[in-house]
């Protein structure tokens, strides 16, 4: 019966705690507890009374607990700006003992002042030994030598906490089985050093720690490494078995060239590549080391005009077999439109390689602009095996509907375009049709998807949404 109670929602295990003396005394030893407005009912009152609520609610229930058999403790406090320190402090003594396996801990990045984690909570090694997954937001962390060995800890996620360098060597310093790191605006980290000691990391994932200077990779391990944030110094020193890289620069910060110059001593053995480029030079340079074992490449770019400089990252791609490009049709310029009868036609960009087991192609955000077309041309003439092609003449998102105006992607509907964007997409579909289509080899499935008649709606603010027909 506790069994059974243990899985009945949070709310459900409360009613039936009222009604049950026997109930009751499994509520004192309730397992998950997860705490946030949706789940205690708050969302029909006033706003700005969820955080009073929330509060009152949270901190009755954790009274009557008697701290035993907690296992999960789930702490959304989004909406309390002013919770007094002294509460968090006590619910925390009282779940965070021997058996806890999750604890989540999200605070609002506008209170007044960052509440200060406490870390003696995990020096006790019952607590400390039993914790698999840790989660914090918006607080601070100092970790010390006195933190006890998180010997079954396997995910650390941090967003936005004030830890410094030495407060996160300490924490993975006691972390020996964590197999996912989560770094996520810890703007107090300058240089980020992964210890070997972490035999099991397979994921590590680092985003827009702005005062971020080195990264330094020792994992043994480590097959999955995803990076956003201004581009640094970053070394690993045994790359062989990473398997995906993700990059991603929100600033202007010539991403593309950096994967050029920087990326090949890390990618050697990579199947799986991203790269996300802000904003990028037309002129990229060439590729002098190869990526030999990669299979999937996909790249976002803002400027139609520098799509070309990408064929040195399918030449230096032998075993690649997909390849996603996204362009953002925002940046045309009217004077680089196709035009004329020998307008794609361009000697300087005959195929200089032959792509032998590239099968599938896909463009979103493809555009009148004379190097795309060009580029997709260039790419029917150097791959002999390739399956299909596809050029999606909507923005950077891709799809959102099928055939039939119908959501595929999580219910939801297609994004807006501008007027300006929906002209140049019908006048896409003509060029590709023009240009291209006659340059297909038989056996290759090739589709030019243009704006979705289904979602095609026109609003006061001059915005159309668009899908796929």
């Amino acid at each position: 019966m506790h069994h059974i109670y243990s899985l009945l929602p949070l709310r459900d295990a409360a009613r039936a705690a009222c009604v049950s003396h026997g109930f009751l005394l499994f509520w004192r030893c309730y397992s998950n507890l997860t705490f946030n407005v949706s789940i205690l009912g708050l969302a029909r009152k006033k706003s700005e009374d969820w955080g009073i609520f929330l509060i009152d609610i949270v901190d009755r229930i954790l009274r009557n607990h008697s701290g035993n058999g907690v296992e999960a403790l789930d702490l959304c406090l989004l909406s309390c700006e002013n919770i007094d320190p002294s509460y968090l402090d006590r619910w925390l003594q009282i779940a965070v003992r021997s058996g806890i396996k999750e604890v989540k801990l999200e605070m609002s990045n506008f209170m007044k002042k960052k509440y200060s984690f406490p870390c003696s909570i995990f020096s006790d090694d019952a607590a400390a030994s039993s914790i698999r997954s840790l989660c914090l937001s918006a607080c601070i962390f100092r970790p010390t030598t006195t933190l006890g060995c998180l010997r079954r800890l396997n995910a650390l996620s941090l967003f936005s906490v004030q830890i410094t360098d030495e407060g996160l060597g300490h924490l993975l310093s006691k972390s020996f089985a964590l197999q996912q790191l989560f770094i996520f605006r810890c703007n107090a980290i300058i240089c980020l050093k992964i210890p070997s000691m972490l035999q099991q990391l397979k994921l590590l994932t680092i985003k827009l720690c702005e005062k971020l200077q080195v990264v330094e990779i020792n994992a043994p391990r480590l097959s999955s490494f995803h990076f956003d944030g201004a581009l640094v110094k970053i070394s690993v020193v045994d790359p062989s078995p990473l398997r995906d890289v993700y990059f991603s620069s929100p600033r202007p910060s010539r991403m593309l060239s950096y994967a050029c110059t920087r990326l090949p001593s890390i990618t050697r053995n990579v199947r799986s590549l991203t790269l996300v480029s802000s904003d990028e030079d037309v002129n990229i340079p060439m590729l002098h080391s190869k990526f030999p074992r990669l299979k999937k490449l996909e790249i976002y770019i803002k400027r139609p005009q520098a799509v070309l400089s990408l064929i040195s990252f399918l030449d230096a791609s032998p075993a690649l077999d997909s390849f996603i490009l996204h362009v953002d049709g925002n940046f045309v310029r009217p004077d680089s439109v196709v035009g004329g009868e020998n307008a794609a036609d361009d000697p300087r960009w005959k195929p200089q390689c032959r792509h032998d087991f590239l099968r599938q192609v896909r463009i979103i955000g493809f555009c009148s602009e004379k190097n795309q077309v060009q580029f997709v041309i260039y790419i029917l003439e150097s791959t002999p095996r390739l399956d299909s092609i596809t050029l999606d003449t909507t923005l950077l998102s891709g799809r959102m509907c099928d055939i039939n105006g119908k959501s595929t992607k999580m219910k939801r509907r297609c994004a807006m375009m501008t007027e300006g964007c929906v002209a140049e997409a019908h006048r896409a579909v003509k060029v590709a049709n023009r240009y291209i289509a006659g340059r297909v080899p038989s056996g290759v499935r090739f589709q030019v998807l243009e704006p979705c008649s289904q979602c095609h709606v026109h609003t006061r603010s001059r915005w159309y949404y668009y899908g796929l027909c």
